[in-house]
């Protein structure tokens, strides 16, 4: 399955969950943040992570009336940074049956 979630959620949820993490991670410039290398959960990053998982899980059950998996959240929301870097192309790889 890797980062991304497909399986666990339909297009719009999908679509929306990683706009969602787009949106917020521009809103808060967590890309000017220094991403620690050792993820002790104090760092103004980690917390910052937390709060936005958290509030799309809300945002998520309150969109479409139902929970998500808390995988999704996770990587949906680094999935989310690696577009904003250019790079979630390189790392995401096409179904053979799409091909």
């Amino acid at each position: 399955m890797g980062l991304d979630c497909r399986e666990l959620l339909d297009v719009k949820e999908y679509e929306f969950l990683l706009n969602w993490f787009m949106r917020q991670q521009k809103q808060h410039q967590l890309a000017q943040l220094e991403e620690p290398y050792s993820y002790d959960g104090y760092s103004v990053y980690d917390q910052k992570v937390n709060q936005l998982i958290a509030e799309a899980a809300i945002a998520f059950v309150e969109t479409f009336q139902r929970e998500a998996p808390p995988l999704v959240f996770t990587n949906l929301f680094h999935l989310a940074e690696l577009e904003l870097q250019g790079k979630r192309d390189r790392l995401i790889k096409t179904p053979k049956s799409v091909q």
